[in-house]
Parts: C-alpha cells; sequence; structure tokens
C-alpha cells in the first residue's frame, strides 16, 4: 500500500494525555546499501514501503514530546509496531541481543513529555 500523507498505525490514550505512532512516506530513503537494486525496484513496485516514523506526546491537544526515525523499509508498515514483541524471549533463546527501534522511540518521547511537564510553570487554583 503506497501512503501519501501521514497515517495513525498505533494510539494509546489516559486521561490527560494521547501518544500517536504514525508513519508517512520517506521518498529520500537511503538504498545504497543493496548492491543488486532489489530494495529499489521492491520500493518502486510497491512490494514494500519506505516509510518514516513518529511518536508524539500530547497534553490536551498540545505536542510535549516527540521522536522520529526515518529510513524504514517494510512490505508490511505494521510489522515494525509490532515485531517488538517475544523479542527479549527470542534474543534469550539464542544467545543474542536483537533490537527494536519502536519500544525506543516510544520511550524517548514520554521521557520528553515529562521534563516539558517538569518545565511548566505551576498555576495554583485560588481558594477564594
Amino acid at each position: 500500500m503506497c501512503r501519501s500523507q501521514q497515517t495513525v498505525m498505533r494510539e494509546f490514550r489516559t486521561k490527560n494525555f494521547r501518544v500517536v505512532c504514525s508513519i508517512e512516506p520517506d521518498s529520500d530513503v537511503d538504498t545504497s546499501f543493496d548492491e543488486t537494486g532489489e530494495t529499489a525496484d521492491k520500493i518502486e513496485s510497491g512490494e514494500w514501503e519506505a516509510f518514516q516514523t513518529s511518536v508524539t506526546v500530547y497534553c490536551k491537544g498540545a505536542e510535549i514530546g516527540a521522536d522520529y526515525l526515518g529510513g524504514s523499509i517494510y512490505a508490511d508498515p505494521a510489522d515494525f509496531f509490532k515485531e517488538h514483541i517475544g523479542l527479549a524471549a527470542r534474543s534469550r533463546a539464542a544467545g543474542r541481543n536483537y533490537g527494536c527501534y519502536f519500544p525506543g522511540m516510544v520511550r524517548e518521547a514520554i521521557a520528553q513529555a515529562r521534563k516539558a511537564i517538569a518545565a511548566m510553570p505551576k498555576v495554583r487554583e485560588s481558594g477564594r
């Protein structure tokens, strides 16, 4: 599926916050690692999709934290958001450390949001 604009892939909500995980096309993806040209061909044909990902934290509609990653290439972009499931168990079983960017992006966006909240001036309601 070739997307022409931002697509929300996952969303988490709490009482005061919203975390939005979205993708949009990445037309400047680096395929120099691919000596055969297969990657560029599959992107061009639509079999694979090149995209950039954003994880954004909102408080009452205002952006207070975000993280971005470009250059992802997947046949199904949804896989980017679920490849971390079971990764720790697979890493232990294989005796290797497999990584995934998505959980780290969520942690970074939330860390930025926490810093933004901590830096906000405190407003007290008057008891009058």
